[in-house]
């Protein structure tokens, strides 16, 4: 499961933030851990959407991967830490775009606040 965030991770790094902390689809038997095929369209989506804008913002494309990873919420296994994470991503999309945080710090925030969140979802887990 940590493999499958660190790759995503790495995927989408350099973005104020990248999907995503709860890691969808866990990995059984039939099928391996990460995000579905659709899943990965809909971020191909909205990156090619940001790179092609005239005016991008972080902000557009955090809502973007936000509307995606809804659309497909049933993949990710811990809805609580998707909307931290989803929230996270906004918040330090909207920190870059103003000129409070430059985007290596907004990764490393969002890298370390990740850790953050991902621990109290494997937490939640193992309570039951």
């Amino acid at each position: 499961m940590r493999i499958a965030i660190l790759a995503l991770l790495g995927l989408l790094a350099g973005c104020t933030s990248t999907p995503t902390s709860t890691a969808p689809s866990m990995a059984t038997a039939s099928a391996p851990a990460g995000p579905s095929a659709r899943l990965n369209r809909a971020y191909a989506a909205c990156q090619a959407a940001y790179e092609r804008s005239a005016t991008p913002t972080r902000t557009s494309r955090a809502q973007c991967l936000n509307a995606a990873e809804n659309r497909y919420a049933g993949e990710f296994p811990d809805r609580e830490a998707l909307s931290q994470q989803q929230g996270l991503r906004l918040a330090l999309a909207k920190r870059v775009d103003s000129g409070q945080m430059t985007q290596d710090a907004a990764n490393a925030a969002y890298t370390r606040e990740l850790t953050k969140i991902q621990a109290a979802s494997d937490a939640r887990r193992a309570a039951g």
